[in-house]
């Protein structure tokens, strides 16, 4: 690890963000060479749009992303710049970064989900087998119903 690392971390209230481009917050860590975090920092990014987000952060000299889903752009975008990403990560950010630390997080997860946004949607409950929708499949049902009302959107 270097003497000092930058790292940021799209988050959802104490959780690391499901997607790159719709957090409204970016935690941003800085670790010193024995794995403490010296600083830390939250970016509101709400208004922010994904060029913006990439072009910031390689400003602020950031060397790592930690992120749920993001979009192919961004990530090459990010890694062009020398960034290293760590993608499609889940939990609590605090988790995600001792995850990193201990070496425990996959960088070629990153390119695992061909840098799509899979959306799912879970039902309120568990029946009978009923589990998470694909992005295709909720957005049919939803788009086809709006078709037929007339609805644009």
């Amino acid at each position: 690890m270097a003497t000092v690392k930058k790292i940021a971390i799209p988050a959802f209230d104490t959780r690391v963000s499901p997607r790159f481009d719709c957090a409204k917050v970016i935690v941003v860590l800085t670790v010193d060479g024995e794995g403490e975090a010296s600083d830390r920092d939250c970016l509101r990014v709400a208004d922010w749009a994904p060029h913006e987000r990439v072009n910031r952060l390689l400003e602020l000299g950031i060397d790592t992303v930690i992120c749920g889903g993001i979009d192919r752009w961004s990530a090459a975008s990010l890694q062009a710049g020398g960034v290293t990403v760590y993608g499609w990560v889940t939990g609590e950010v605090d988790n995600a970064l001792a995850a990193l630390l201990q070496g425990e997080l996959d960088r070629d997860a990153a390119t695992e989900g061909h840098g799509r946004c899979v959306c799912r949607r879970f039902p309120a409950d568990d029946r009978a087998g009923a589990g998470p929708l694909t992005a295709a499949q909720g957005m049919k049902g939803r788009r086809g119903r709006q078709r037929r009302q007339g609805g644009n959107r």
